[in-house]
C-alpha cells in the first residue's frame, strides 16, 4: 500500500451492534456511504474527494471505543459515482472504494484504537472525510510524513 496516498480519515457507523463493512475482504469493492443531513454540504464534499486517495475508516460500536477498521481507496471520480446516488433516503450518497487493509474483527484487542494511534480527540463525528493534514492532527504529529510513517507500521 502506498501510504503517501493516505489522505483522509472518515467516521462510519452502523445502527446495529455490528461492524460496518465487516464482510468486505482485502481487494473487495463496496459503496462507502456518506450520511445526508440538511445544509452540511455532504454531497459536494463526497463528490470532490479525489480518486486514488486512501481513507482510514474509524468506527465505534455502542459499547466500545472508536477503532481504525479499514483502509480503502477511492476508485472512481465523483462524477462517475454521482449518477448512481439515490435522491431519497439517509445513505444515498456514496463513493465506490476498494479495501486495502481490514481489521481482524474476530480479535477486538488487535484492532487499532483511533485515540491511541491518531493521538487526537475528534469530538463530534459526522460522515465527512477529514484531512489527515488537519491542524488538529499536525499539532500532535508535526508533519504528515511522520503520521503516515506511523500509520504504515500500524497497518502492516
Amino acid at each position: 500500500m502506498d501510504f503517501g496516498r493516505l489522505e483522509y480519515i472518515k467516521n462510519v457507523n452502523d445502527d446495529n451492534d455490528v461492524w460496518a463493512y465487516e464482510s468486505s475482504p482485502i481487494g473487495a469493492y463496496f459503496r462507502l456511504n456518506f450520511k445526508k443531513s440538511n445544509n452540511t454540504g455532504v454531497d459536494i464534499h463526497a463528490f470532490n474527494l479525489p480518486k486514488g486517495s486512501l481513507i482510514i475508516l474509524s468506527q465505534k460500536r455502542p459499547e466500545y471505543e472508536r477503532y481504525l477498521t479499514h483502509v480503502v481507496e477511492l476508485v472512481n471520480e465523483g462524477s462517475e459515482d454521482k449518477p448512481q446516488w439515490e435522491t431519497t433516503g439517509t445513505w444515498g450518497i456514496f463513493r465506490w472504494v476498494k479495501v486495502h487493509w481490514i481489521a481482524d474483527f474476530d480479535n477486538r484487542s488487535r484492532i487499532p484504537l483511533d485515540k491511541k494511534e491518531m493521538r487526537a480527540e475528534w469530538g463530534l463525528f459526522n460522515t465527512k472525510a477529514k484531512l489527515l493534514s488537519s491542524p488538529r492532527l499536525m499539532s500532535q504529529w508535526g508533519s504528515i510524513d511522520k503520521l503516515r510513517a506511523h500509520l504504515g507500521e500500524v497497518f502492516n
